[in-house]
């Protein structure tokens, strides 16, 4: 019986021991010094950390635990039952990107094509945490990260765990020639192994051309962080992409301000948006959006066609997984904003895929939420 117990507890620590490393291993790296010197020159950056032009009200912070009790200790806000989706696979997609396409995975993983080029931007495939079997996918992904087709770039608009995975990061390194990151993501994938070439980081309003489009970092009101201490120590951005014949945005994620506006004044009109709907709560109102300020965001870029992500793979907050979406639909028809809303891993041209009502189908017996929930 000794025996069996020292055994047992060898084991238990070796579990914890290996939890611990690849967690730690998957926070990533703070930039160095050489980096944050150059960070100096950005009006984002002073003492050592980036920040929003509008501060943030981070007021969850007040009662992080009992509200962490409360998320974990609570439940019913996932789907009943899995999620229509469409498999998708690296034959699904034409050797040669569309002019306009975008296949939604779930969440805020997207494969956008436009103008001849291919992005995969914010993928993430597993769980949207540094500890294994924490904030898991609802189900999964609609592609396996080994079927993904040939990619031009990858995308990451800032370095929460639900927008950069590092084993997905790991296997792309030797598939995609470049990475395109907001100010000090770079740190992360550079201990991931991916190469200094490989990256290119961008302040918001600067641009890199990829073949021809340009790609360029926007501003955002939002905050970043993988570890304990480094709140703030890489930037966030959202991103427009726009080529000879066609223009997106996405948000990534952020609050609502007038940096909208201001973009859509700038870049707009865009053919497609892909701006978050989900993850809101008024303890943290200034970092994501509500459903209105999503579709109000949506007609200030002066967008033609608007598809929601950041929604209906992980349970990041107090709401049912498809309040986002009931709400963002109730408040498109009201302005007359035309909504995208493909099944995870259904291939979407704007203006030309129809879509079926798939996130209706599931009864789940409740009122939608309200906006303030």
């Amino acid at each position: 019986m000794k025996e069996i117990l020292i055994v047992t507890t060898v084991l238990l620590l070796l579990l914890f021991a290996a939890i611990a490393l690849v967690s730690c291993a998957s926070m990533g790296a703070s930039p160095k010094k050489d980096r944050t010197d150059m960070y100096q020159a950005s009006a984002n950056y002073k003492d050592e950390t980036f920040r929003n032009v509008i501060p943030v009200n981070m007021k969850m912070e007040d009662g992080m635990i009992s509200m962490a009790m409360k998320f974990f200790l609570s439940n019913g806000r996932k789907p009943k039952s899995p999620l229509p989706t469409s498999p998708l696979s690296a034959n699904d997609f034409s050797d040669i990107p569309q002019e306009l396409q975008v296949a939604w995975l779930g969440h805020s993983s997207t494969i956008l094509d436009i103008n001849g080029i291919r992005l995969l931007i914010d993928p993430v495939f597993d769980n949207a945490s540094p500890v294994p079997f924490i904030v898991n996918r609802f189900q999964p992904s609609p592609i396996k990260r080994e079927d993904l087709p040939r990619l031009d770039a990858v995308i990451i608009s800032h370095d929460h765990y639900d927008h950069l995975e590092m084993k997905t990061i790991k296997h792309l390194i030797s598939r995609v020639p470049l990475f395109i990151v907001p100010l000090g993501v770079g740190a992360h994938l550079e201990k991931w192994g991916c190469r200094p070439e490989q990256i290119v980081e961008l302040d918001w309003w600067q641009s890199y051309i990829v073949n021809s489009v340009e790609i360029t970092a926007t501003p955002s009101r939002h905050f970043s962080g993988r570890g304990f201490h480094d709140r703030f120590k890489t930037l966030w951005a959202s991103f427009v992409f726009k080529g000879p014949k066609h223009n997106v945005f996405y948000s990534g994620d952020g609050g609502f301000d007038d940096r909208f506006k201001e973009i859509g004044t700038r870049f707009g009109p865009f053919d497609l948006t892909m701006i978050e709907i989900g993850a809101w709560n008024t303890a943290w109102p200034d970092v994501h959006m509500f459903p209105e300020q999503s579709i109000k965001a949506h007609m200030q870029l002066r967008g033609k066609y608007m598809l929601p992500v950041h929604w209906a793979a992980y349970d990041l907050s107090f709401h049912n997984w498809d309040d986002p979406i009931l709400l963002a639909s109730k408040f498109a028809e009201k302005n007359n904003v035309e909504l995208l809303i493909p099944k995870m891993g259904e291939i979407c041209i704007p203006g030309k895929t129809r879509h079926s009502l798939w996130w209706r189908t599931e009864k789940t017996g409740r009122n939608v939420a309200k906006k303030n929930d």
